[in-house]
């Protein structure tokens, strides 16, 4: 199986270098996190990826092309963002948010075809009742849902999310991970997401990129490893922390006493 995403010894920054000679491949099926404390390089990493951030060295390889050598529809086509930060103008109903999602596709109006897509994607996401809703006046936790409902639309293999249970309560937390969970599974989607909770990491992500300083400290994988190798793997992140494999659950629990 083919990688959908592959990042080779890639070193980025602004004026000087800030995430140094990483490398990774993102598979089909796969969730990959991105752990580490503030200012690690997190968000810089997914910019660079999407190509906002200056390349210093490395590659970014994207279905088989650099990534660097598409054009932005192309790119667009293949990867869809979702930045830790969107302002959304007033006057932008919740339909036309989610109408941006086609724009890779370089249609002007919208076919049959592409409405049942947006609605689809709004139900998936449960906010097709505010779809003719000015999407400013929402709150912020349901513009992140509509935001997320704007990369189904957009039907991308490659995801890239920087922090995607941003303002969202427990429920709709629950349920974004749920659904993209099934979504990458069923459709072979590869999503790389920059998360700041473990346990929820720990739960939903098939592999853990570990950050420290810009450089990778660690690529655990999460699917049968041992609380005493995922507490020594996060420890390099937060020397605190103590991981225990829930008996109920199965799920690991993380905690900073003993």
């Amino acid at each position: 199986m083919e990688p959908l995403l592959e990042v080779r010894k890639l070193t980025l920054g602004y004026k000087k270098p800030l995430v140094r000679e990483l490398s990774f491949s993102l598979m089909p099926g796969e969730m990959l996190g991105i752990l580490g404390r503030n200012g690690c390089g997190k968000t810089t990493l997914l910019r660079g990826i999407a190509g906002g951030v200056r390349r210093f060295s490395g590659e970014v390889i994207l279905g088989g092309e650099e990534c660097a050598g598409l054009s932005q529809k192309k790119r667009a086509q293949r990867m869809a963002v979702l930045p830790q930060q969107t302002r959304i103008l007033e006057g932008i109903t919740v339909r036309e948010v989610l109408s941006m999602g086609l724009y890779p596709y370089g249609s002007a109006f919208l076919t049959k075809v592409d409405e049942a897509r947006i609605c689809e994607a709004a139900a998936v996401f449960g906010v097709e009742e505010h779809l003719e809703e000015d999407c400013a006046y929402l709150s912020q936790g349901q513009r992140q849902l509509v935001l997320l409902a704007e990369l189904l639309v957009q039907d991308t293999p490659v995801l890239l999310l920087d922090e995607p249970d941003t303002a969202l309560d427990y429920d709709n937390t629950h349920t974004m991970f749920q659904t993209l969970r099934t979504l990458v599974t069923q459709r072979k989607k590869g999503a790389l997401l920059v998360l700041h909770n473990p346990e929820q990491a720990l739960r939903w992500c098939d592999r853990l990129l570990l950050l420290r300083n810009g450089e990778q400290v660690g690529l655990l994988i999460t699917k049968d490893a041992e609380a005493s190798t995922v507490e020594s793997a996060l420890q390099e992140l937060y020397p605190k922390i103590h991981v225990r494999a829930d008996p109920h659950s199965g799920r690991f629990r993380c905690d900073t006493e003993k």
